[in-house]
């Protein structure tokens, strides 16, 4: 392939990189060939390239302090790594997991199955179904299928041996309702374990006792390649020094998002700009070693999980939403906390995007809010709801006060408190707010925001309710290399690149829309297991 072959289709193939970048690294990496640069045409490079840095292709490393050979490779001790090594082990691979980080990490403790004892073939389908709906129809059908199938048996292994280690689950299970068809849902959940890590610690040490081995603080920098492009091990960094790890039978990389490299995260998911990081380990390396090795990237816009508000205070309903300063400011028949910070940019933006806590606001919910709820969740069974997990809503954690003066103060000592900044509630603006709310409810027709007449439900008489709200927290990104059903990864010929495989938040199209949907609890983590037990025992049967 040389650079006055590559094409418009290309570009758009490589997830909309830009075409001056990509001539400088795919070029290369895309025909299966080493990236060999001088340095001197690598400064050249990174002058010439408009892009970002990352998407220059870094000098090769050929000289190594010591070389471990291995069958299967795993890059991330996460939730989806850690289950590769189990089935590549379980499979009889010699298997490695390189790891950047002290020891294993997790930044979740809930995970969920579909329970194929209860639920239907065609209910199966119709769960296919609306996760692709819910990823404004981008996700790849034959990878959610995976998941379905798999996910039963990979999430009973995963409880199984965290409580061999000691780390029980709670479980969670639900009936979520799609094109007539009912979809019996299981979950583990260690919300009750201290941290996030419990289950994963639990599960590393025990596959480390059954003979996988484990390099911490051996960040993964470089993927070896072959004269035909096919990747045979992993390059991993130790202090000044430089260890190969071979793979005879294939690389895995789980080595999650790229949340905390702000470079990435500015090009390939901009709307993300002034959310507070959840990790600061998850710098999206290995997806950049595999995208050196001549796999793509999955297009944009990659989708951003975000949470927020604690679950004992997350009441779901669209009722009165305001601002930090009282004012009412949208339609709140968006009410689902992952959907919720697409109306609160303009407000980080004007912060600078340096205060997180702008992203925040208040609802406000009349005294009977439960009277509504079984029917309007009967009628919107997606978009209502007072549960995160098995956690209900808890009324005595919101602000309450008898009057609207005394809310407007409760809200101000609550906006201190928490460190909220932007939190300067006047209290005639906001009673001005609910009169004239309570003017469009009696009326019967929103005529500041065009909200259905069915959820005009008043504030008024005592007592006062006002909840917290928005989200300024971002776990995740959930878009990474394009991957076949198989979970190997593809090149820009979307041909399967031989060796090399991803998993969890590395891989990409299980998601597609602009938020994380949070219909499906603990869906993510489910994946990331699911896929890692998968993926594991299909390259150890190479």
């Amino acid at each position: 392939m040389s650079n006055a072959n590559f094409s418009r289709r290309d570009l758009f193939k490589l997830g909309g990189i830009a075409a001056a970048s990509v001539a400088a690294t795919s070029a290369l990496a895309g025909c299966g060939q080493p990236a060999v640069r001088s340095e001197e045409t690598q400064a050249s490079a990174a002058t010439a390239v408009s892009g970002p840095s990352f998407l220059v292709a870094p000098e090769p490393i050929t000289e190594f302090a010591e070389t471990h050979d291995y069958e299967v490779v795993v890059v991330g001790a996460g939730e989806s790594g850690v289950s590769a090594v189990h089935s590549a082990l379980a499979a009889g691979a010699r298997v490695a997991c390189v790891q950047n980080a002290a020891a294993a990490q997790s930044t979740g403790n809930m995970a969920a199955c579909i329970d194929l004892d209860k639920t239907s073939e065609a209910a199966i389908q119709a769960c296919i179904s609306f996760i692709n709906w819910k990823s404004d129809y981008r996700s790849d059908r034959d990878l959610v299928e995976i998941w379905a199938r798999n996910s039963q048996e990979a999430i009973a292994w995963w409880a199984e041996t965290a409580a061999k280690g000691g780390v029980e689950a709670k479980y969670h299970d639900a009936v979520l309702p799609y094109n007539g068809y009912d979809i019996y849902l299981h979950a583990n959940t260690y919300f009750h374990t201290e941290g996030h890590n419990a289950s994963v610690v639990a599960i590393a040490e025990q596959l480390e006792a059954d003979g996988a081995e484990f390099f911490y603080l051996m960040p993964c920098v470089q993927l070896q390649t072959a004269e035909d492009g096919s990747v045979t091990g992993v390059i991993c960094k130790s202090g000044d020094e430089y260890h190969l790890f071979t793979a005879s039978k294939g690389v895995i990389l789980a080595t999650g998002d790229y949340s905390s490299n702000a470079e990435m995260l500015d090009y390939y998911a901009p709307d993300c700009k002034g959310f507070r990081l959840a990790t600061d380990f998850r710098d999206g390396t290995g997806m950049v070693a595999g995208m050196n090795a001549g796999a793509i990237m999955t297009p944009h816009t990659h989708t951003k999980m975000i949470h927020g508000e604690p679950a004992p205070t997350r009441l779901e309903m669209p009722f009165l939403f305001i601002t930090q300063q009282g004012e009412r400011f949208m339609d709140e028949t968006c009410c689902r906390q992952g959907y919720l910070n697409n109306f609160v940019r303009k407000n980080l933006a004007e912060g600078g995007f340096s205060d997180p806590s702008l992203a925040k606001f208040f609802m406000l919910a009349p005294a009977n809010w439960q009277d509504f709820y079984e029917d309007w969740k009967a009628e919107s069974p997606y978009d209502i709801s007072m549960f995160n997990g098995p956690t209900p809503v808890n009324p005595e954690r919101w602000i309450q006060a008898d009057t609207l003066e005394e809310l407007a103060d409760a809200i101000n000592a609550y906006g201190q408190e928490s460190k909220w900044a932007g939190v300067s509630v006047d209290a005639a603006t906001l009673k001005a707010t609910v009169e004239r709310y309570n003017e469009l409810c009696a009326k019967g027709a929103d005529d500041d925001f065009g909200k259905a007449a069915k959820y005009l439900v008043p504030i008024e008489g005592g007592p006062y309710y006002a909840i917290p709200r928005g989200a300024n927290m971002l776990p995740a990104i959930l878009g990474g290399l394009v991957v076949d059903k198989n979970h190997q990864c593809l090149n820009a010929e979307f041909q399967p690149i031989k060796g090399l495989y991803a998993v969890g938040n590395a891989s990409g199209q299980f998601f597609g829309g602009v938020d994380y949907p949070m219909d499906i609890e603990g869906l993510s983590i489910g994946r990331a297991i699911t896929g890692g037990y998968y993926a594991g025992k299909l390259v150890a049967s190479l």
